[in-house]
């Protein structure tokens, strides 16, 4: 069996954009593309089945606010609401 390595291009970043955007192959047939969705689909199943506690928890942490959202020297009789 050969194995053919595929090559996946990066699109450009948006200027602040943190995230990778692939580009997939065009001359991919429908099935394909099932193909690589089913293998992806069962990995998920299996990363999540393996880390499912700590991904949780790493989510949270990720989404944890650390600072105060409003300036300690606010007056309550400012607020307009």
């Amino acid at each position: 069996m050969t194995r053919r390595k595929l090559v996946m291009g990066q699109r450009p970043r948006e200027e602040g954009s943190n995230s990778t955007m692939w580009e997939l192959p065009a001359h991919w047939t429908a099935a394909q593309a099932l193909a690589v969705y089913e293998v992806l689909d069962e990995l998920r199943d299996l990363v999540v089945d393996g880390y499912a506690r700590k991904i949780q928890q790493a989510a949270r942490f990720d989404r944890t606010v650390t600072t105060s959202s409003l300036p300690a020297n606010i007056d309550d009789g400012d607020v307009p609401f």
